[in-house]
């Protein structure tokens, strides 16, 4: 097996760096590349498009592109809720609150199917200032901002979120051809405004959060307390 690792070059931290360019194993090979975590992931979807390149060479990928790491975080959510659960003894089961750092959508991903599958946890995403994720849930704006903007949390600084797209598809009741015709859409105008009764979905399931909306004069949610 041999491990491929693209690092954006100049937006992580030097000891991100230093972790991944000292690795010396011969099978691991490290590129520093061009552009932001957006930008980066561009080709590797080109290549996993390619399907007999990615037969040929037994492709997979490790983050939440990949189905098996959405799968892995369900059970994260799982155990989480059975350590602040303060007992199972209750019926109904208590309501725990789970906030999640979003840049990509994989872990939320993974939350809202752990709800499905019947685990009574109540989901808060939080996102920096690359806010597109807050924009769809509390707007049903699914649209690119003009650029990335550069954090502190770069793991973070993404503007398409292509977990959004199973998000939806789970809101949307499984609706493949609905999720079809938007995402072509989006893929064509960088910008989807979501079907007005596919948006109110979003609110049993899914909250969310900024920065920019808490220093914009927003209301604080519930889960950051009193000032």
């Amino acid at each position: 097996m041999d491990i491929f690792v693209l690092l954006p070059k100049g937006f992580c931290t030097q000891i991100q760096e230093l972790q991944m360019t000292t690795v010396i194993e011969d099978n691991v090979h490290v590129f520093a590349a061009h552009g932001n975590s957006d930008e980066i992931d561009e080709p590797i979807k080109e290549l996993f498009a390619d399907v007999d390149f990615a037969r040929k060479y037994n492709l997979m990928s490790l983050n939440s592109v990949n189905w098996s790491r959405i799968m892995v975080q369900i059970a994260h959510h799982f155990y989480a809720y059975f350590q602040c659960a303060p007992s199972l003894d209750i019926t109904p089961l208590p309501v725990v609150e789970i906030v999640v750092p979003t840049g990509g959508g994989g872990n939320i991903t993974a939350g809202c199917i752990a709800q499905k599958m019947g685990l009574p946890i109540r989901l808060v995403a939080v996102v920096n200032s690359n806010d597109i994720i807050h924009r769809t849930v509390q707007y049903g704006d699914f649209s690119l901002s003009e650029s990335v903007k550069s954090t502190l949390a770069s793991a973070m600084d993404i503007q398409e979120p292509y977990n959004m797209e199973r998000i939806l598809w789970l809101l949307s009741g499984s609706d493949s051809r609905l999720m079809k015709t938007l995402m072509e859409r989006f893929s064509v105008s960088k910008s989807l405004k979501l079907p007005e009764d596919l948006h109110k979905k979003h609110s049993p399931v899914l909250l969310s959060s900024s920065l920019r909306s808490q220093i914009s004069g927003c209301p604080a949610p519930s889960w950051l307390g009193s000032p």
